[in-house]
């Protein structure tokens, strides 16, 4: 499978990605962990393989996608203190309830057994933890709710988060299918 190259637009994008004119500003749609996350930010091609797992799993294409044209989107691999995930899921799980719903139930950890009781137990393992997808904009996580509860109920100290600048793998993975349907017509002729 051969590498596609990125557009003119992509390589003027990472051109001034490299100077570090724009860099970092995809996560501007991460606000809950942005100061973590700018820390934190690299490519899909330094994570491990666990860490890019889930973002892989997320990626159905009918085309398969050669590595060499998603390794350089942007990604933020960071393991954040238990005490500040659960604050932020507290914050988000009441968000939107009505200040009188929120004194009925002063503090949440009760209503995080509720919730984290309507999830399967799940297996994770103590070394290469997966991490959680962090969803863009207002909420969480886009993926990984069972994995925070097990990483929650079994007590751990911090808890893997992951970013992903979706726009650019989406348009990667959408450059890839659009070229290999090309490819294809092509063969057929």
């Amino acid at each position: 499978m051969r590498a596609i190259p990125p557009t003119p637009v992509d390589s003027e994008r990472l051109t001034h990605q490299t100077r570090g004119q724009f860099r970092g500003a995809w996560l501007s749609c991460y606000p809950t962990f942005n100061l973590a996350l700018q820390h934190a930010e690299t490519d899909l091609r330094a994570l491990p393989p666990y860490a890019k797992l889930p973002i892989l799993k997320r990626m159905t294409c009918a085309q398969p996608c050669s590595s060499a044209s998603i390794n350089d989107v942007r990604v933020a691999y960071v393991e954040i203190s238990t005490a500040c995930v659960v604050e932020a899921v507290e914050r988000y799980l009441t968000s939107g309830m009505r200040s009188e719903e929120k004194e009925i139930e002063p503090g949440l950890s009760a209503s995080l057994e509720t919730v984290a009781a309507q999830f399967a137990p799940t297996a994770i393992p103590l070394v290469a933890r997966p991490p959680c997808l962090l969803s863009p904009g207002k909420g969480i996580f886009l993926e990984g709710w069972a994995r925070f509860f097990a990483y929650w109920s079994r007590r751990d100290k911090t808890i893997p988060l992951l970013a992903v600048d979706w726009p650019v793998l989406y348009e990667r993975l959408t450059s890839c299918a659009s070229q290999g349907r090309e490819t294809a017509a092509d063969t057929q002729r």
